[in-house]
């Protein structure tokens, strides 16, 4: 067994630790009972010798006898401890990942991948670079600017709430529906596998502090369970807006929504991969923890 990866989670689905370690172990608690045993003996012998003998001419037999006689007392002394031991989320976390590699059942994704075992129900572990779905950043950056853009304009006194105010609150009903209650879609693009990106969705509440501000940006190791692997060759792809009202709608009627806010906009700057759409290669991971 290699030596144990010393985890610091900044994302741990407890539920989920909990409920595979207990399938794992058949069931687990939290007290452990040690018992020690020490053992004194005192022991005496007694030994008895004779020699019995014949020395008369019709007799050949020279008899020797010797016999031993002991006595073993022994005397037990036994102490039983016990101790409690707590367990914290993130030992168990830890547990469980020892678990799964003892049995060469989680698949440590790098340059030597055999995408044979990137099936829905695996177990994978992966170290990436982790942001946010574009188009709720992108929304959000713009939103921010707007806002902050109104704070150093002067404006005429007496005038109504202008179209600027209005169009930030469009915007927000709009962000609004490209999110899911209580979840987010990360993107990684995995260190260790050249082109290979993975669609993270969390939840927000397994979060150390309930939001994902801490891992934006970084390196993160990822372990979690496949649900979903397209190929490169494949033409379909993950629709980061899965689960939201917009799923529904045309492509090319999103298009025309977000390239309209784009034209709000020119003081912020939009990334290359501006997109609601994934493609392949591609993972969809349910995470069970992100950590450094």
């Amino acid at each position: 067994m290699q030596e144990r990866k010393l985890a610091i989670p900044i994302y741990l689905n407890q539920r989920i630790v909990f409920d595979l370690l207990a399938i794992v172990e058949e069931g687990f608690s939290q007290l452990q009972s040690v018992k020690t045993s020490e053992k004194n003996e005192k022991g005496t012998n007694a030994d008895v010798s004779g020699e019995i003998g014949t020395k008369n001419v019709f007799a050949f037999l020279n008899l020797g006898l010797k016999s031993g006689v002991g006595r073993k007392d022994s005397t037990l002394a036994e102490k039983e401890v016990q101790e409690e031991r707590v367990f914290t989320p993130a030992s168990l976390f830890s547990k469980l990942r020892d678990s799964l590699i003892e049995r060469k059942t989680l698949n440590i994704l790098d340059d030597k991948l055999d995408l044979s075992k990137l099936k829905p129900g695996a177990f994978v572990e992966f170290s990436g670079v982790l942001k946010r779905n574009p188009m709720i950043a992108y929304m959000e950056g713009m939103i921010q600017m707007l806002e902050m853009s109104m704070l150093f304009t002067a404006q005429p006194k007496k005038q109504k709430p202008n179209t600027e105010q209005e169009t930030i609150n469009q915007m927000k009903k709009f962000t609004g529906m490209l999110k899911q209650a209580g979840s987010l879609d990360l993107i990684s693009e995995m260190v260790n596998v050249p082109n290979m990106k993975a669609v993270v969705p969390v939840q927000l509440e397994y979060f150390s502090n309930e939001s994902p501000a801490d891992i934006i940006d970084g390196q993160f190791v990822v372990l979690g369970k496949v649900v979903r692997f397209i190929p490169e060759e494949s033409t379909d792809f993950v629709n980061l807006l899965r689960g939201t009202p917009l799923a529904y709608l045309p492509e090319e009627n999103l298009t025309q929504v977000t390239s309209g806010f784009r034209e709000m906009s020119s003081q912020i700057t939009i990334e290359d991969d501006f997109t609601a759409q994934v493609h392949g290669p591609v993972l969809l991971i349910i995470p069970i923890a992100i950590y450094a």
